[in-house]
């Protein structure tokens, strides 16, 4: 994701006010669209429906955003779904959901954005059947390119991923033994955008930190079975490496794989997500972190950005996520928080 000011990165100028150093400070320009609902602030609002369509509905990463979502559905008075391919990480299938909940007319969609062109006339659609719309997780296109696209730039709430990377590739480094040289980073899904931003930014922090080298991305793919052997063939015929990194919710393959190749003390490991397995490796010393990236408010604020626009006509802005590293200092916490998820959706019957 890149803010409308500052770098190629969305960085801006220092954090010094933006002025002395000639950079151009980060912002977010917010367009003032009225909303396609009549603003009445003297009566109870409305009960409205949201819909919220994922890339891959398969995960338990998004149980704690299904529980944001009805949290904030519920508060509100709103009701609320959520949905997605079941079968796994499928654009063409999330896009052909998209077509059906735009035909069901909900008064807004969140919905991630895993490619710069196939939802392009779906996400139109909707705009044109006045349904307003907001992005979570995963935005493959700028404010400008949306803004070319769609006529707004539609707010994203989630990490910016090379950011998130580089946080990750940052945490590597802190744990590595003094006298690394290799390291590996490694994701499920090349075509994914946000994975692919990711790697950028672990790469991005070993280059620009440490003279550390870099193997080419290790493609792990969804599957464990082929994911864990893809790994384990790459750290028997990498014997000097020193350490792997995963851009996604399939870290957990990368414990699997040292633990079947007795190279967990031998390899310093982590990744991204917070995923059963993945706790329960760096509880076990099999992992060493993860970086965590909120999906809890990647469900629940994006309900609250459009009660506030649809009821207060206050437009929607970019809410960032972070990025939270979890290791074994903080991992007794984070295993009971996220317990707790498979719970909440059962209160919900979500």
């Amino acid at each position: 994701m890149q803010r409308d000011g500052g770098d190629e990165n969305g960085n801006g100028g220092g954090g010094n006010g933006g002025g002395g150093n000639g950079d151009a400070p980060e912002y977010q320009l917010v367009e003032l669209n009225p909303p396609p609902t009549e603003l009445n602030f003297g009566e109870e609002p409305p009960e409205r429906e949201i819909t919220m369509v994922t890339h891959d509905a398969s995960t338990s990463f998004f149980d704690p955003t299904i529980g944001g979502l009805h949290d904030a559905a519920s508060q509100l008075g709103w009701s609320a779904n959520f949905t997605g391919p079941s079968g796994g990480f499928s654009v063409e299938d999330q896009v052909g959901t998209l077509e059906s909940v735009v035909d069901s007319g909900p008064d807004a969609i969140a919905t991630t954005i895993a490619d710069s062109s196939a939802y392009d006339n779906v996400i139109n659609r909707a705009l044109e059947n006045d349904i307003s719309v907001v992005t979570y997780n995963t935005l493959a296109l700028s404010r400008d390119e949306m803004r070319d696209k769609y006529g707004q730039a539609l707010a994203y709430t989630g990490q910016d991923q090379v950011a998130a990377g580089y946080v990750c590739g940052l945490a590597m480094l802190e744990r590595l033994p003094d006298d690394a040289s290799l390291v590996t980073p490694g994701l499920s899904d090349p075509g994914h955008a946000a994975l692919s931003a990711r790697a950028d930014g672990m790469e991005m922090a070993i280059q620009q930190n440490s003279d550390i080298e870099l193997t080419d991305r290790l493609n792990y793919t969804g599957d464990s079975n082929d994911g864990i052997s893809r790994i384990e063939n790459h750290l028997t015929s990498n014997t000097d490496l020193d350490g792997i990194m995963g851009a996604d919710a399939f870290t957990w393959f990368i414990g699997n794989a040292l633990e079947n190749q007795g190279m967990t003390e031998d390899v310093t490991a982590g990744g991204f997500d917070l995923t059963t397995e993945t706790l329960e490796h760096i509880s076990n010393g099999r992992l060493d972190y993860t970086i965590g990236q909120d999906p809890y408010s990647q469900g629940y604020m994006p309900v609250i950005q459009m009660f506030a626009y649809l009821d207060r006509g206050m437009p929607a802005k970019d809410y960032p996520t972070g990025a939270e590293v979890i290791d074994e200092e903080n991992i007794d916490f984070a295993t009971e928080r996220s317990g707790g998820w498979g719970d909440l959706r059962g209160y919900h019957d979500a």
